[in-house]
């Protein structure tokens, strides 16, 4: 009801109600460009987070969530502005409730593996962290939730290249890990992320913890190779 200009609660249809919501959401989703994540997050805080959003990178993350609704209550006057939590509500019944179901071919583990890193989805990403405590880097998510599944892996994405069997993209299943170069300074393996399949992985950077596309653009670009995690 608020969305066409009416007061909480002023729409007693179901059915009307439903109508409304998903024209609104509509109108939200093409303003986001596409983006499910920043949909989602505009329709509890309004449009207006879609343009905070813009200017600072144009791409969700739970810490701009986070920093717009603080922003938000200050300005109002308010103790609270809308839910931070909302795309990370949303997101677990798209999901399945919350469990990744099996894929053919995936490497053995993968669901559990998945299961422990989607708990984590949209966090922000953090420099040298290993745990949930501290927030992940991009090797240290990888690490943990390997263990998870009773996989030892080494701490760093280089170490982690090294651990793992070389092999090319067309035999990479989900659960294998995918290497890149060049994402910052440092060593030749500087950024790790779990593959997924059709041409995805799950990772975290400097957008926070997430899904990505390996098939265009800037992970393309960096991509070194596909590794098997070693008997």
């Amino acid at each position: 009801s608020e969305s066409i200009g009416l007061p909480p609660n002023s729409i007693t249809s179901p059915e009307y109600s439903i109508q409304v919501g998903v024209k609104h959401f509509a109108a939200v989703f093409k303003k986001a460009g596409g983006d499910v994540r920043l949909t989602l997050q505009s329709y509890n805080y309004g449009g207006g987070f879609i343009d905070f959003v813009k200017k600072r990178g144009g791409k969700y993350t739970k810490a701009l969530a986070l920093e717009f609704s603080r922003f938000q209550a200050l300005k109002l006057g308010w103790r609270s502005y809308g839910d931070p939590n909302y795309v990370d509500h949303v997101m677990r019944y798209l999901k399945g409730g919350g469990t990744v179901k099996p894929v053919n071919g995936a490497m053995e583990g993968y669901e559990t593996v998945m299961n422990e890193a989607l708990k984590y989805e949209g966090d922000p990403y953090q420099w040298a962290g290993s745990t949930p405590k501290t927030g992940f880097d991009c090797s240290g998510l990888v690490q943990w939730a390997y263990r998870k599944a009773g996989i030892s892996l080494p701490r760093t994405a280089q170490e982690q290249y090294g651990a793992t069997k070389k092999i090319a993209e067309s035999e990479a299943v989900a659960g294998d890990l995918v290497f890149f170069t060049g994402t910052y300074k440092g060593k030749f393996i500087t950024h790790v992320g779990i593959y997924v399949g059709e041409g995805r992985m799950y990772n975290s950077n400097d957008s926070g913890v997430q899904y990505s596309d390996l098939k265009k653009g800037y992970w393309r670009d960096h991509l070194v190779s596909f590794g098997r995690i070693k008997n």
